[in-house]
C-alpha cells in the first residue's frame, strides 16, 4: 500500500484523532463499570482443580470438547499422562462437579475416582501481575530515558501517553466485549507496549532528520511530511503483522484467541497512536513552550 502521492493534514485535524482517542477510552470505562469490572481468569482469581483418570489414553482435543460442551470454555486442561488430565476451573460446588465427572464419563469414560479435588490459590496469578506491573514501570522509565538521550525529553513524554493509551484501550475492548483477562493477555500486553514504542520511535526518527528544514518550512509542516513519508510503511508493516495474528484469532483454541484478541487491538492501536497521538503531542508541546517555538 502506497501514499506517495498522498499530503495528508495529520496534524490539522488533531483534535479529531484526539476525540476519537477520548471515545474510545470512556467506552472501555463504561464498559468496565457495566459489565461489572473485568472478566479476570482463573489465574487471578484462583478457583478448583480436579485430577480425572480416564479408561483409556485420550487427546486433549476430546476432553476440551466436553468441556466446552458444558459451558466451560475457558477450563485449563493439564495432561498429566496419556489418560490423566487436570482440570482447572472458576471456583464450583459439588454438584458442578458432578456435573462435569459425569459428562466426561458418559462421553470418554472414566474410572469413577478423582485423584485430586481441591480449591486453587490465585497466588500464581497474582504473582504474575506483579512482576508485570514491575516490567513496565521498568520498561517506561528505560524507554523514557533512551528516547530523552537519542532525542529530547519532549519526544519521551509523547511515546509514554501514546503507551498508556495503547494500553488503555485494549483493556476497554476486553471490557465492553467482557473477554477474560488471564495471564496470555498480559503477555500480550507487554508485547503491544514493544510494538507500540518501535513504531513511535520510527516516526519521530523521521521527525528529527527533516528538523533542520523547521525555520523554511515550519515546525507543523515538517511533521506532516515526516508522517506521510513514513505512513506506507507503518501501515505496510502492520497488516504484515496482522495477517497470522488474525489467523489465531479466526483458527487458535481458547486461550490463544484471547491472546490474539489483545494483540489484534493492540497493533492497530499502536499504529494509530504512533501517527495520530504522539506526533500532535510533540507539536502541542512546541506550540506550548516559547523555547521551542523559536
Amino acid at each position: 500500500m502506497r501514499f506517495r502521492n498522498y499530503n495528508f493534514d495529520f496534524i490539522g485535524k488533531s483534535k479529531i484523532w484526539i476525540i476519537i482517542s477520548l471515545v474510545m477510552i470512556i467506552a472501555g470505562i463504561a464498559g468496565y463499570f457495566i459489565q461489572g469490572g473485568f472478566n479476570l481468569g482463573i489465574d487471578f482469581l484462583g478457583g478448583s482443580l480436579m485430577e480425572v483418570e480416564f479408561t483409556r489414553d485420550v487427546d486433549v482435543t476430546e476432553v476440551r470438547s466436553v468441556m466446552n460442551d458444558i459451558g466451560f470454555r475457558n477450563a485449563i486442561l493439564q495432561r498429566t499422562e496419556s489418560n490423566k488430565f487436570i482440570l482447572r476451573t472458576t471456583p464450583i460446588n459439588t454438584e458442578v462437579k458432578n456435573e462435569i465427572l459425569d459428562s466426561l464419563d458418559e462421553k470418554i469414560g472414566t474410572t469413577g475416582t478423582l485423584l485430586q479435588d481441591r480449591n486453587v490459590d490465585p497466588g500464581f496469578g497474582k504473582q504474575i501481575t506483579k512482576y508485570a506491573f514491575i516490567a513496565v514501570g521498568i520498561g517506561i522509565v528505560g524507554i523514557l530515558i533512551y528516547i530523552w538521550i537519542r532525542f529530547e525529553f519532549r519526544f519521551g513524554a509523547a511515546a509514554i501517553l501514546a503507551l498508556v493509551h495503547d494500553v488503555l484501550v485494549t483493556l476497554g475492548v476486553y471490557a465492553i466485549l467482557n473477554r477474560e483477562i488471564n495471564t496470555s493477555t498480559i503477555a500480550a500486553i507487554l508485547t503491544i507496549i514493544g510494538y507500540s514504542i518501535n513504531d513511535t520511535i520510527v516516526v519521530f526518527d523521521r521527525i528529527r532528520e527533516n528538523t533542520p528544514t523547521t525555520r523554511k518550512l515550519g515546525y507543523i509542516k515538517v511533521v506532516n511530511d515526516s508522517i506521510n513519508k513514513i505512513l506506507s510503511r507503518s501501515i505496510n508493516t502492520s497488516l504484515t503483522t496482522l495477517i497470522p495474528i488474525i489467523l489465531l484469532l479466526i483458527l487458535g483454541t481458547a486461550a490463544l484467541k484471547d491472546f490474539a484478541l489483545a494483540l489484534t487491538v493492540g497493533i492497530v492501536t499502536g499504529t494509530y497512536s504512533s501517527i495520530f497521538i504522539a506526533s500532535p503531542i510533540v507539536v502541542a508541546w512546541n506550540n506550548r513552550f516559547p523555547k521551542y517555538k523559536k
